[in-house]
């Protein structure tokens, strides 16, 4: 006896459960990528608040803005050059040297000529590394590899490994003054970030930092000036260094060679945990902004919840191949649903 057949199928209804599917994995996919990580940082900052009450105090939350003013800074720059599909690596060395600029030219002028010094000494940093990249057309990679080693060592010739220490107690007011308690340097880690996001999202020139990180040969094509794009990132990134070191040497009231070391996988992490993707084209200055909160919690959480610093390290590097992991699974996602 032959089996019954089968209710033929109504293909309207298959269509239409198809194409449910492709709209879950296109806008879930999508929102999980641009969503995701808001979601993470507001349970982390839930999470350390319960832990210490202390975590969203004003005095608590001012302190963190000081501290991390330098390398948010420096991520704003940072953000700009990833976008482009680029890579600066010389930026804890830069950072030193221009610390050391700030440092060393207010020992003996007043500290405004020093801060402007020390921003010129990344104005040239950057452009040195843009001439190397898109002039000379040597691998981003490589070329900061190569100009952080030389940037540390001018700075430990000019040095000889001793620390530069500024008399004058008005050099620190930049970076450990404060209004009302909240910091200078705080405000100025907030005008970039605002500044460089507007510049982003509001700006043709933003438009060409999109273009260029998505496809280079079509931005070419579309008549971007792609070397000057490009280039115009790296220079950016020096700016930002030199604005760094000065608020570092200015809340020290001294500088010396080889300052930060680590503060490259700070920037970096801050960047790449919020969401900026590596390969170019895709990111925003918001994600680098929660970016640096994510960062900034962990590290401030482990020392009000009294965790061993050193696990630390363990937790950013697992945080930045978990992102890196995510970002190529996000990618995969809207690839393949065509968002």
């Amino acid at each position: 006896m032959n089996p019954s057949p089968s209710p033929p199928q109504d293909p309207g209804s298959v269509s239409r459960a198809e194409q449910g599917a492709t709209l879950l994995r296109r806008y879930g996919g999508v929102a999980f990528r641009t969503y995701g990580i808001i979601v993470a940082f507001v349970i982390l900052v839930i999470v350390v608040s319960i832990g210490n009450p202390a975590f969203l105090s004003q005095g608590n939350i001012f302190n963190m803005l000081s501290q991390w003013a330098p390398a948010g800074i420096m991520a704003v720059g940072m953000t700009y050059v990833i976008l482009t599909g680029g890579f600066d690596l010389s930026i804890a060395s830069g950072y030193s040297l221009c610390a050391v600029v700030a440092a060393g030219v207010g020992i003996l002028v007043d500290p405004a000529y020093a801060f402007l010094a020390a921003i010129a000494a990344g104005f040239v940093v950057g452009l040195l590394n843009a001439v190397l990249v898109v002039g000379v057309n040597i691998n981003p990679f490589i070329t900061t590899v190569g100009t952080g080693f030389i940037l540390g060592g001018v700075t430990y010739v000019v040095t000889k490994n001793a620390a530069f220490v500024v008399p004058d107690m008005a050099f620190g007011d930049l970076g450990a003054g404060r209004w009302h308690g909240f910091p200078f340097s705080g405000m100025l880690l907030i005008a970039f970030l605002l500044v460089g996001g507007l510049v982003l999202a509001k700006t043709v020139y933003g438009e060409a930092i999109y273009a260029v990180g998505g496809n280079r040969e079509a931005s070419r094509l579309s008549g971007i000036r792609v070397r000057t794009v490009i280039g115009s990132t790296y220079v950016l990134s020096g700016v930002c260094m030199g604005v760094a070191g000065t608020l570092t040497a200015s809340q020290l009231n001294s500088a010396q060679a080889n300052l930060d070391p680590v503060i490259i996988f700070d920037v970096l992490t801050i960047v790449v945990v919020g969401g900026t993707s590596l390969a170019g084209g895709f990111g925003s200055m918001w994600r680098t902004v929660v970016g640096l909160g994510i960062i900034a919690t962990i590290s401030n959480g482990f020392v009000l919840l009294d965790i061993d610093v050193f696990y630390q390290d363990i937790i950013k590097g697992s945080i930045i191949v978990g992102a890196l992991a995510l970002d190529v699974l996000a990618r995969r996602v809207a690839t393949r649903s065509g968002a």
